[in-house]
């Protein structure tokens, strides 16, 4: 009986050290060209959910915000492709001019999307440590 506890209270242990291991991302964003309105970095842990529903997302105001990394925590080790929009003008959507977007935007990668968001399997990364990227806007 004895034992049974002991290794019960190993496995509890164990499950709690595993749960308690995530991971952070250290974002660089190059290409803000002004402090208006917002950096949006949502985080996609499949294709499935890619740019529909964010497992992780950060909103940051530019205008309170000094320099251009941004930081994802708690993130458990595996598949993410993560996207970032510069939200010039607060609405929450990438807008368009005639000649396209007129909002800064990109994705994990550093994929071609001028014609269109990245294809999944272009801005996926796989994340087993911390990390450190840096996505440019288009």
């Amino acid at each position: 009986m004895k034992k049974l506890i002991i290794i019960l209270g190993l496995l509890v242990a164990g499950k709690i050290a595993c749960a308690q291991e995530t991971v952070s991302i250290t974002l660089e964003v190059e290409g803000i060209l002004n402090s208006k309105g917002e950096m949006i970095v949502s985080v996609f842990d499949s294709k499935a959910s890619y740019l529909k529903q964010a497992v992780k997302a950060l909103k940051v105001d530019l205008a309170n915000h000094e320099g251009n990394t941004f930081v994802i925590e708690g993130l458990e080790k595996g598949e993410y492709a993560i996207s970032v929009l510069h939200d010039e003008n607060g609405n929450g959507e990438l807008d368009f001019g005639g000649m396209g977007p007129v909002e800064g935007y990109g994705f994990s990668n550093n994929p071609n999307a001028a014609f269109g968001p990245a294809e999944y399997s272009a801005a996926k990364l796989n994340i087993e440590s911390d990390a450190v990227l840096t996505i440019k806007l288009n």
